[in-house]
């Protein structure tokens, strides 16, 4: 029967040690925040950990796209006055202290992911949902107490928790959080590209999405993620000598299925050189599979990881963090399974995943991509044609001193807010406004759409761009407008 302290699902591996080592685990990260409130969750991070800083252990927090985590280690009489004050702290945070972190988290100047994962997720679900690690919003400076209070008392409840502890239980144990009930996970759509395709920006990188079922007990999805990523890493690392950074990571789909990302970094030359690798490799190994010796290392690395961690081979952590997004159980790792994985099931898994694919490749390198099949799409989702309404265009000196004004135009209907630009035309509905940046004498207003795209309100480049502006504060709710951060760098 599953444990629980305090309402929190407890998962306790007794161990011949005598200190404690603890992740208390939230399912509530970047995803979870609003354009209007990024950067909360990191906020209330730092504020609660403030308030246990003092307690002589060692001691750790970190946000994700999906996730909080708290880890702590030493004695257990310190491990659990830890966790008794982190708590208590997350159901009233000192958010008096707010504007001072907000300096503190402005400096650290940290990123729930890497900016090509980020870029990859805006393309997929726009501003909302994993899309929001691409933008900025107000910044810490302009978040308030309530977005904060706000935040906490929704997601750190303890129905939304896990506590991980190995070695002995702290004596009388106390989780001191908000009982209140699982908090509703939305479902944020994503966009359906009729892949494989490929977004372009200046990122000196490449990268790929793609949506694979998790997991079956022989772990095929991963499994086929680590042999490309060890495909590029080989191509681009070792053989090329273009970058250095390979990584990944994976967004959990309420559907059961992932958001796996690869990307690889390149150095200042090797962008066109990098984005080859990466298209290549996803081509190569859905059309043919992995060499022998290439799936026989990827299998031998697991089989190490199943002997030597014995946490791998229990799919408890998983289970219960998988539980707090409402996703299916998963079985244990089944062995036999994972050693008889062919290199033609891998190839079909990647064949199958192909019309979800979306790369990221640098500016003037697309080429290369749709050599192997993908389609030069906008990062933000464009419309066939203007729609009839209220049209704005730039004045005449602005069309012919400034190349871009001449094929900019604007539409204002009933409805939304429509810009026509060198890549396509780009309509924001009214009621699906993510929010709006504020602009001055110096930068426009900037509408977010939703949907990811971003319309400048600029009274320089359009006549008439008054009257837009009036419309937006007549329809927009003021909780969605913003200022733009002043703790940005000068050279933003």
């Amino acid at each position: 029967m599953p444990e629980y302290v305090d309402g929190v699902r407890l998962l306790h591996r007794p161990a011949e040690q005598k200190h404690t080592e603890i992740t208390l685990t939230f399912a509530a990260g970047a995803q979870d925040e609003t354009l209007r409130t990024i950067g909360v969750a990191h906020a209330l991070e730092h504020l609660v950990m403030g308030t246990v800083r003092r307690i002589p252990i060692e001691m750790n927090a970190e946000v994700d796209v999906q996730t909080t985590s708290f880890t702590a280690s030493g004695s257990p009489a310190r491990v659990g006055e830890f966790l008794e004050q982190l708590c208590h702290s997350l159901t009233a945070p000192p958010v008096d202290r707010l504007a001072l972190e907000a300096g503190i988290l402005a400096a650290e100047d940290g990123h729930a992911a890497h900016p090509v994962v980020a870029y990859l997720m805006h393309a997929l679900h726009g501003a909302q949902g994993p899309g929001l690690l691409w933008l900025e919003g107000p910044g810490y400076d302009g978040l308030t107490g309530d977005h904060v209070l706000t935040f906490a008392r929704r997601w750190f409840v303890a129905s939304n928790a896990i506590l991980e502890v190995t070695g002995p239980l702290p004596d009388n144990l106390r989780l001191p959080l908000d009982p209140g009930p699982a908090p509703a996970r939305p479902d944020f759509p994503r966009r359906a590209f009729g892949g494989p395709v490929v977004v372009e920006f200046g990122i000196p990188a490449a990268g790929l999405a793609l949506t694979l079922p998790m997991e079956d007990p022989a772990r095929r999805s991963a499994l086929t993620m680590y042999v490309l990523a060890e495909r590029i890493e080989e191509q681009c690392r070792h053989v090329g000598g273009h970058s250095y950074v390979i990584d990944g990571d994976l967004v959990m789909r309420p559907d059961g299925a992932g958001d796996y990302v690869v990307y690889a970094e390149a150095r200042d030359g090797s962008e066109e050189a990098v984005a080859r690798i990466v298209a290549e490799a996803l081509s190569d190994l859905a059309a043919h599979g992995p060499t022998e010796s290439e799936l026989s290392y990827q299998i031998d690395r697991w089989l190490e990881r199943l002997e030597t961690d014995p946490a791998e081979a229990q799919p408890d952590r998983h289970n219960a963090v998988g539980a707090l997004f409402g996703l299916p159980t998963r079985d244990p790792v089944d062995v036999e399974a994972l050693r008889k994985v062919s290199p033609q099931e891998i190839a079909a898994l990647l064949t199958a995943a192909l019309p979800t694919a979306i790369g990221y490749t640098c500016e003037d390198t697309s080429g290369v991509w749709q050599q192997s099949g993908f389609r030069l799409t906008p990062a933000c989702p464009v419309i066939g044609e203007l729609p009839a309404g209220k049209v704005f265009k730039p004045p005449l000196f602005a069309r012919a001193f400034v190349k871009e004004a001449r094929g900019m135009e604007w539409v204002q209907t009933a409805d939304s807010l429509v810009l026509r630009d060198e890549d396509g035309i780009h309509e924001i509905r009214f009621d699906a406004i993510a929010g709006v940046e504020r602009g001055d004498d110096e930068v426009p207003t900037v509408v977010y759409g939703i949907n990811g795209c971003a319309i400048p309100v600029d009274t320089d480049m359009f006549r008439g761009a008054n009257d837009v502006l009036t419309e937006l504060q007549r329809r927009v709710p003021a909780s969605l407008w913003f200022d733009p951060s002043k703790l940005r760098p000068a050279d933003d």
